[in-house]
């Protein structure tokens, strides 16, 4: 069975980080690698703070599951400084060189509270951009990375880039995969009024890199990992506190 290792932060709510990387990849017919970056304080209120992993630890944490054999893809969500950022790719290319990586810069937090500074976004883009195979950035994270421009981030490395549409407007969602051969492909889906949703771009990067692992095309990865997060997000109804929901992970929808 393919492993997916998983960089990112503990959440303890539940809906998004770790925890939700996990449970996709398990979900969709992987092992789960979970090694926590960072340990946070976050819920449906919002994101509060986060403490990172000493750095022994993170590389013994690595080194100990790559022991146990072969690493198919590797996922990485949020990284707790900018710091970090640079301890995790020098981890990345001491340790998983030529494992494919994709990168879900973590910039902000759906239930609020949680704001990069700049210091963090020029670490991604010095540091963990140019390792990835792919970054899913949405409207404002691109902004704040390539200033709305997806195909800078390939200039600076990324072998492909899924601009994702999740905050415009309109019926239809569109997410946009960008590579490096100036191949361009659009995925159009239904936009539904579920109101805000936690963890959906966690859930997406989990399922594109379990995808991956398990020998799918990027462009095939994309399409499947986008279908699924669309049928889930289908059975959503907005609460009339208008407070953020978890991601309903249905085991009868594929």
């Amino acid at each position: 069975m393919a492993r997916v290792l998983l960089l990112g932060g503990l959440d303890p709510s539940g809906g998004a980080g770790l925890t939700l990387d996990a449970t996709v990849v398990k979900f969709l017919g992987a092992d789960p690698l979970p090694v926590a970056l960072a340990t946070t304080v976050q819920g449906l209120r919002g994101f509060v703070r986060c403490a990172a992993i000493e750095d022994e630890l993170l590389d013994e944490q690595v080194a100990t599951v790559l022991a146990d054999g072969h690493v198919h893809a590797v996922k990485v969500g949020l990284v707790a400084s900018p710091r970090q950022v640079a301890v995790v790719a020098e981890l990345l290319r001491r340790q998983l060189g030529g494992v494919p990586i994709v990168v879900d810069p973590v910039l902000s937090a759906t239930a609020g509270g949680m704001v990069a500074n700049d210091e963090l976004v020029a670490a991604y883009r010095e540091h963990l951009v140019p390792l990835a195979a792919l970054v899913t950035p949405n409207v404002p994270e691109l902004e704040a990375l390539a200033q709305g421009d997806a195909t800078a981030l390939l200039g600076l490395g990324a072998k492909n880039v899924l601009a994702k549409g999740g905050h415009a407007k309109g019926p239809k969602a569109s997410d946009t995969l960008f590579a490096q051969l100036g191949e361009v492909h659009d995925f159009e889906r239904q936009r539904f009024a579920c109101g805000p949703v936690r963890g959906t771009g966690c859930a997406l990067a989990s399922a594109i890199a379990t995808h991956f692992a398990n020998g799918r095309s990027m462009f095939d990865a994309c399409a499947l990992a986008g279908d699924w997060l669309n049928r889930m997000l289908q059975q959503v109804k907005p609460q009339p506190n208008g407070l953020p929901q978890h991601l309903p992970l249905d085991p009868g929808v594929r």
